[in-house]
């Protein structure tokens, strides 16, 4: 049965302009003519993220069988459709109220019939990603680690090279605040179709922060578009990642987090998820947890982009479908102003 996804609960247009981005405009600031030394052996570039894990998908799937991947039940359709077009059946397995997943629930899962698995570091936290990570290659299945919301981690997986990951992905546009780009660690991939963009393209996305795409969604999906799957990633992306002060980016970006989860840690507008950061976790945002479905509302008339992920494959059910509609995620990037941080703490109040 082909996968279909609910309606989004809201529409942007029916709010203000956003003054307080969930990302980071595009800037060169903190970025050096010194190029860093990242591990970018095996590592190629895309326009998105979700290119990246197509490309993953495609160079993964076994010729001779029906592949059947392993998906998280909470999801944004950026994870999924690259699977559908990819010609995957698809499973999805569920979270527990942290966004872990249950050990014995998730090995009961890994049937012969499942080929594949994808695990996601959610919003820049592991949960209990490891464990799932070698649970699955234990049971002899091709890993794909998604970083899509840390970078920082996806760089340490490309430097430790760990067996049971057969690919890892990344953005680059959302730790950076770069137009585009999307990254894929996959040893024994050639990245050589890519097509690098022409300079009216470079230039109109420097122009708007955001990358023009080309063509329209395939059929069946809302925001895949195959025409762009061989597109690289902007030189002004490339440059960004290649440059930027990851350490400096990565202390910041937890500082944000640490002030939010302190200020609201007796919200009468619901929870932080994740009150306490380890030595490992770089936030992509903090997620909190709304004990009234209009504070995302609320929020969005006060022109702070909260994120929810509110378009997941049907039909949603336990922690997914709650989160659906109660889990926002606050920016706490590293270009927000400590004024910015307290005028979301204000709103939360």
């Amino acid at each position: 049965m082909p996968v279909q996804f609910s309606a989004p609960l809201m529409d942007a247009k029916h709010f203000p302009p956003s003054l307080i981005k969930a990302e980071p405009a595009f800037s060169l600031e903190g970025s050096s003519l010194r190029r860093h030394p990242l591990p970018v052996n095996d590592v190629s570039t895309f326009s998105r993220a979700r290119y990246a894990l197509a490309a993953a998908a495609l160079h993964l799937k076994h010729s001779a069988q029906q592949n059947t991947v392993l998906l998280p039940a909470y999801h944004c359709p950026a994870l999924v459709e690259p699977f559908i077009y990819a010609g995957y059946k698809i499973v999805f397995y569920p979270q527990l109220a942290n966004l872990s997943t249950d050990i014995a629930t998730f090995s009961h899962l890994l049937s012969p019939q499942v080929t594949h698995v994808v695990v996601v570091r959610y919003f820049g936290f592991s949960q209990n990603a490891d464990e799932l990570i070698q649970a699955a290659f234990a049971a002899n299945k091709q890993v794909i680690e998604d970083n899509a919301h840390s970078l920082v981690h996806f760089w340490q997986t490309c430097a430790s090279q760990p067996p049971a990951i057969s690919a890892s992905v990344s953005s680059v546009a959302k730790t950076l605040g770069s137009a585009d780009g999307g990254v894929l660690y996959l040893p024994g991939y050639s990245g050589s179709t890519q097509v690098a963009p022409d300079f009216i393209t470079e230039l109109k996305a420097l122009r708007s922060g955001n990358r023009p795409v080309t063509g329209s969604a395939d059929a069946g999906l809302r925001y895949f578009r195959a025409a762009m799957q061989t597109a690289d990633c902007l030189r002004a992306s490339r440059w960004l990642m290649l440059r930027s002060n990851y350490a400096a980016i990565s202390r910041q970006r937890r500082e944000n987090y640490q002030y939010l989860a302190q200020q609201l840690q007796h919200s009468s507008a619901g929870r932080v998820l994740y009150p306490t950061l380890t030595q490992q976790d770089v936030p992509y945002v903090l997620p909190f947890l709304l004990h009234d479905i209009h504070g995302f509302t609320r929020l969005r008339q006060q022109q702070i982009q909260v994120l929810r992920w509110e378009e997941l494959a049907t039909p949603a059910t336990g922690i997914a479908s709650n989160y659906q509609q109660y889990l926002v995620q606050l920016p706490v990037h590293q270009a927000l102003s400590k004024q910015q941080l307290q005028n979301i703490v204000k709103a939360l109040s």
